[in-house]
């Protein structure tokens, strides 16, 4: 096989593993990027990597268990940007979930995982919890469940990947804005239009929107969702899971070190001409959630940071979608002529997708 001359467009997650699947193959690849990599939506994940448990009570079995299988791919590809952590769902009085649904969701969850789990599912007293977070509410705590999932190192594990397609041959284009693509393999920069055998459009929330300005019709589009998060000054001893009160939406608590968690994540449907930032609003649901289940609440001085990016979620033309949370991260890949467009995806399964999409040039 004859390597071909391939374009990348989009140095996220998806970009990235894209391009050093088809490098590893024997191609010429050049990926090219408006900022640098990983600086939009791939910099502003929950920083998990995960089958996605709350996908089970949404039906989408076959995708949680793909990405159960890929999350073992990274505790084998990035050893040490990589941690197994145990997540605890606490249950109090009149939530949407009981203890009992929240264990036997984490037990199909280790189930779906098989040989690649990577520890057991657990029923949790009152008492329990208690002994674990001392700092949660006492009141009404009714017990809960808990599970084990993976949370990635975030700045040694973008390194490995940049490091690892460099390795590959990939060449890297950086603040390179892409104004069109062809179907025939060109693209335009803003000074001129580069011929290749295949060009891949690995856009991420603006995939869609490049085939617009470029004329090219698509049996996709995306809905945009603006997930915000909280960096906070405070100490846990492992992860939460906490359902919002009223809602049946979930935040997670992830220890950062001894200090700081993450806290995130908000789900609203974007527009992308506006700013991607955390809004006050949102710190404050955040943090109202939080403190609901903490005997000494923080405020607003203890967010050390914030940040914010946006989802694509690919839809079939025509489709809408109602809740936001319910739908699938699941991603799609479309192939015109020498074009081919990558629709959706996320961190989990990223270089899954790479090798797929490697595997159609």
């Amino acid at each position: 096989m004859s390597g071909k001359r391939v374009a990348i467009v989009g140095a996220g997650v998806n970009g990235v593993s894209i391009a050093t699947a088809c490098a590893s193959l024997g191609h010429e690849v050049q990926l090219f990027d408006e900022g640098t990599p990983f600086d939009q939506t791939s910099s502003a994940s929950s920083r998990m990597l995960h089958g996605g448990i709350r996908y089970i009570e949404q039906g989408h079995i076959r995708l949680v268990r793909e990405a159960l299988i890929e999350r073992d791919g990274w505790l084998r590809f990035a050893p040490d940007a990589t941690r197994v952590e145990r997540f605890y769902f606490p249950v109090y009085l009149g939530a949407k979930r009981s203890k009992w649904l929240l264990f036997a969701g984490t037990l199909i969850y280790q189930w779906l995982a098989g040989r690649f789990s990577v520890g057991p599912s657990q029923l949790h007293t009152s008492s329990d919890l208690a002994q674990i977070f001392p700092n949660l509410v006492s009141a009404g705590l009714r017990g809960g469940a808990s599970y084990f999932d993976v949370v990635m190192e975030y700045e040694p594990l973008i390194q490995l990947l940049i490091d690892e397609a460099k390795r590959e041959g990939v060449t890297i284009v950086e603040n390179t804005h892409i104004q069109r693509l062809y179907t025939d393999g060109r693209i335009d920069t803003r000074d001129r239009t580069i011929e290749f055998d295949r060009v891949i459009n690995a856009a991420g929330p603006w995939a869609a929107k490049l085939l617009e300005t470029s004329g090219i019709d698509s049996d996709f589009t995306i809905d945009h969702v603006r997930g915000s998060h909280l960096i906070v000054k405070a100490s846990f001893s492992h992860a939460l899971v906490l359902q919002a009160p009223g809602e049946r939406r979930i935040i997670f608590v992830i220890p950062l070190d001894s200090e700081h968690a993450l806290l995130g994540t908000t789900e609203h449907k974007h527009d992308l001409a506006d700013p991607i930032v955390c809004t006050d609003a949102e710190s404050k649901y955040l943090l109202e959630i939080l403190n609901q289940h903490l005997s000494e609440p923080l405020s607003a001085s203890h967010i050390v940071s914030s940040f914010a990016g946006v989802r694509p979620i690919v839809l079939r033309r025509e489709a809408t979608i109602g809740d936001m949370s319910s739908a699938s991260r699941d991603s799609e890949i479309e192939v015109s002529d020498r074009l081919i467009n990558v629709f959706g995806g996320k961190w989990t399964s990223a270089r899954h997708l790479g090798e797929k999409v490697a595997a159609l040039i």
